[in-house]
C-alpha cells in the first residue's frame, strides 16, 4: 500500500498561529541535554519554564564534558547575571551527569557519524560525547544545535520539546 499526503497524522500538520506543534512520538523517558540549553536557562529569561516542565516529566542528564563546558563558559564569559554560578550547579545538581567512562566506548563511533552529518557539513565532532551519551542511554537529545540533523537520531528544540510535554 501506497502512502499518500492525506495519511500522515493531523500533527504533522503546520501549526495554525498559537497552536502547538506536539510530536506524533513522545520524547524518551531518558532526554540528554545540552550544555547550550543549559546555559540558555542560567543565562535566558525563556528557558527555564521549559527546563522545569522536563524535568518534571522525564530524567535529564548529561555529559560530564558537557557539565565541564557549561562551568568552563561561566568561568570565562564577563557581565553575567549574578547567582549564574549557583544557577548552573543547582541546575546540574538536579539532573544526572553521566561520567566519561560510561559512554567512551561510543565516543570515537560517534564522531564519524557527526562528521557526515548534513548540518554541519564541517566535519565537526565536538559533540560526539553527547551522541555517545545518548546512543548509551536510548536517549533523545536536547539541544539548539542543528549538528545532530542527518545522524539519524532524535533531536529536540526547547518549543518542540514542551509542545510534546503538554497534555
Amino acid at each position: 500500500m501506497n502512502a499518500v499526503a492525506s495519511d500522515a497524522p493531523s500533527s504533522a500538520a503546520k501549526p495554525r498561529h498559537g497552536e502547538s506543534a506536539a510530536s506524533p512520538r513522545p520524547p524518551t523517558a531518558v532526554i540528554i541535554v545540552d550544555a547550550n540549553s543549559i546555559l540558555s536557562v542560567v543565562l535566558g529569561r525563556r528557558s527555564r519554564p521549559v527546563f522545569e516542565q522536563v524535568i518534571a516529566s522525564r530524567t535529564v542528564a548529561t555529559s560530564a564534558r558537557a557539565a565541564a563546558e557549561v562551568r568552563g563558559v561561566l568561568r570565562k564569559t564577563l557581565g553575567l547575571p549574578p547567582h549564574a554560578g549557583e544557577l548552573a550547579e543547582a541546575l546540574l545538581g538536579g539532573i544526572l551527569v553521566v561520567d566519561a567512562a560510561v559512554y567512551a566506548n561510543l565516543v570515537e563511533i560517534a564522531g564519524r557519524v557527526l562528521a557526515r552529518a548534513v548540518a554541519s557539513r564541517n566535519g565537526s565532532t565536538r559533540d560526539a560525547h553527547l551522541l555517545a551519551c545518548a546512543w548509551t542511554f536510548d536517549a533523545d537529545l536536547w539541544t539548539h544545535d542543528r549538528d545532530f540533523a542527518g545522524t539519524g537520531w532524535p533531536s529536540w528544540s526547547n518549543a518542540n520539546l514542551s509542545d510534546s510535554l503538554e497534555p
